[in-house]
């Protein structure tokens, strides 16, 4: 039996535990629309999942597999694991303090927090009072979530307090789409250490909020003919062989400071797009790694639902794999390949460029998409 006085001791965390990896077992929650599901919370109420009035027009849920109770060792597992060997399993109690710790920040920016576990409301309720959490904990312990969404889960015996499904460490964010519909909008996961999740959550939300997006208007046509010539050579642009005269569309102006940092330029249907589909004809961004293309791209996103479209396309030539990766990393996929396209557009705009400045011929179209259903395939 291990001796060190903080192995049974929930509130902290020992140094040397395994690292838990992403599995890719989140990636599908992106996008995500909250379930039209409600759960038991510790206020004593069921708050309905898919309304903003309810679980907050801004949003954190964090999840957890279990709180435990100090001098209280977990059991062994059902092979006889011990629960410090699972990767990212030990650290509930110091994540749910971090939360608490810092709650008043998320209030100031208007984030409503909330946590999550399969544990039941009562076992739930006795972790708020003995750690004096001011936010409520909502308790999936009939698996409802669990099951509509796919949630990362693991079996583990519990002593007490509900199923032996257990979420795997995660929290999102989440905010209203343009339908009014509570939607993920960014995943963490796997979260290591615990205990910095609630910081690394506020920095990020800071960040996020620093950008703001509204439409194009009439004061941004030099603006946006200026974004285009810089990075296209002209306001026409090509895509699978068609012409778009990009400042002519419709799209998105991206403000940071009061200056304006990026565009996004949308093909909607009646307006170059197939019938209920959407195409970003244009994204530019002035300064990479501020979040303001995820800003841009969520907006687009929110614009094509409202419409009504199936799915929202874009396409990319065949060398820019800095967009072909945070596309991706934003829940796209590769949908199709146009050979040569780019070569055919070159005979009508000469100055499309045929080499990149490390060597990379220009020659291709990728597609890539996002599906607009609930399934992100």
């Amino acid at each position: 039996m291990s001796t060190d006085p903080s192995s049974h001791d929930p509130t902290q965390f020992p140094q040397g535990l395994p690292v838990p990896i992403d599995d890719g077992a989140a990636m599908h929650l992106l996008h995500r629309p909250l379930p039209d599901l409600r759960l038991a919370s510790t206020s004593g109420e069921h708050v309905r999942l898919n309304a903003s009035a309810a679980i907050g027009r801004r949003a954190v849920l964090f999840f957890y597999p279990r709180t435990g109770v100090p001098g209280q060792p977990p059991s062994p597992g059902f092979s006889g694991e011990a629960w410090e060997s699972i990767p990212g399993a030990r650290g509930c109690t110091p994540q749910s303090c971090g939360f608490r710790d810092q709650h008043q920040e998320f209030e100031a920016l208007g984030v409503r927090v909330w946590g999550v576990s399969t544990n039941t409301t009562e076992h739930q309720l006795e972790f708020k009072r003995r750690l004096e959490v001011s936010f409520e904990f909502l308790s999936d312990d009939q698996l409802r979530l669990v099951r509509a969404l796919k949630l990362p889960t693991f079996e583990f015996p519990v002593e007490s307090g509900g199923p032996t499904t257990l979420v795997r460490r995660m929290a999102w964010y989440v905010d209203a789409d343009a339908t009014g519909v509570p939607r993920i909008r960014k995943v963490w996961y796997p979260v290591f250490p615990p205990a910095e999740n609630a910081a690394r959550v506020i920095e990020w939300i800071r960040r996020r909020d620093r950008v703001t997006v509204r439409p194009i208007d009439a004061g941004d046509v030099e603006f946006v003919r200026g974004e285009l010539v810089k990075h296209w050579t002209s306001t026409t642009i090509y895509s699978r062989g068609e012409p778009f005269e990009a400042d002519r569309l419709p799209g998105f102006v991206a403000w940071v400071g009061g200056k304006r940092a990026g565009l996004l330029t949308l093909a909607t249907p009646g307006q170059g797009a197939p019938e209920g589909q959407c195409e970003i004809v244009t994204l530019s961004a002035l300064d990479g790694g501020n979040g303001v293309g995820s800003r841009l791209m969520e907006a687009a996103e929110d614009e094509a639902r409202r419409l009504g479209c199936s799915r929202i396309f874009l396409t990319t030539s065949n060398d820019n794999f800095r967009a072909m990766s945070f596309y991706q990393r934003r829940g796209w996929r590769l949908r199709a390949v146009y050979p040569g396209m780019i070569d055919r557009c070159r005979v009508i705009q000469q100055q499309i460029p045929r080499v990149t400045a490390d060597g990379v011929p220009i020659r291709d179209e990728l597609e890539f998409d996002l599906r607009l259903g609930d399934a992100t395939v």
